[in-house]
């Protein structure tokens, strides 16, 4: 298991030197509960990587390790991506209790302002990251851009966004169509082979309980063998 912080080495090019608010933020968010997501896999990954052959994977925004964890579990070796520190500090003590933290690297990242690692990775995978209108905010398209680079031959990048909100969200993250995020990848998959496209609804539940629905879109592609 290894644990990439930079903010011990005072680098410069440490997440919270490069956008203190919205890394406090996040972490504000994480350090005021004990636990902020289910501590699930999101339910595409399982469905879609069940049967495929374990090598190295990078999960971008893993949050507390969900994703991780079960790739590590499953025979791959995962790198995670968080901008909190308390979200990385619960994936790697989750790993240690169960017993895959030798499969597992987790990094304090800034996906703003820092490069994605080199890689290349058989899966990379980016949940529910949407980006927004505010200023230094993430723009996905670019994201996923950088996401498909880091992609070995014969390899697969999966992403998943919020495609129509629940009617109780607020907030201002942009929503995406399958058919935004592959034209927003453009060139950058070329004669890559759409495996998945799709827009899933599904019941949700909201924070005072009212029943309500969303749609996710879904997207995996898979880089041809050879070039």
């Amino acid at each position: 298991m290894t644990y990439d912080d930079s903010r011990a080495t005072g680098s410069p090019h440490a997440a919270h030197d490069t956008n203190p608010t919205r890394q406090e933020e996040w972490e504000a968010r994480y350090s005021g509960v004990d636990q902020l997501w289910s501590g699930h896999a999101n339910d595409w990954l399982p469905e879609l990587a069940a049967d495929w052959p374990a090598g190295t994977a990078l999960d971008i925004g893993c949050g507390e390790g969900a994703d991780v964890l079960w790739l590590a579990e499953h025979g791959w070796r995962a790198t995670g991506l968080d901008l909190a520190p308390t979200a990385v500090d619960r994936l790697l003590a989750e790993a240690r209790q169960r017993g895959v933290a030798e499969s597992i690297t987790a990094r304090v990242h800034d996906v703003v302002a820092d490069p994605l690692p080199d890689g290349p990775f058989d899966l990379v995978t980016s949940f529910y990251i949407h980006g927004g209108p505010e200023p230094g905010a993430i723009n996905l398209e670019t994201l996923l851009r950088d996401a498909a680079a880091r992609v070995a031959p014969g390899g697969r990048l999966v992403a998943a966004v919020h495609c129509v909100n629940p009617p109780w969200h607020r907030h201002h993250a942009h929503t995406y169509t399958p058919d935004d995020l592959i034209e927003g990848l453009g060139d950058a998959v070329d004669s890559w082979t759409i495996e998945a496209a799709e827009e899933r609804w599904r019941e949700a539940t909201g924070p005072d309980g009212e029943a309500g629905r969303r749609s996710d879109a879904l997207i995996c592609l898979r880089r041809p063998e050879t070039v």
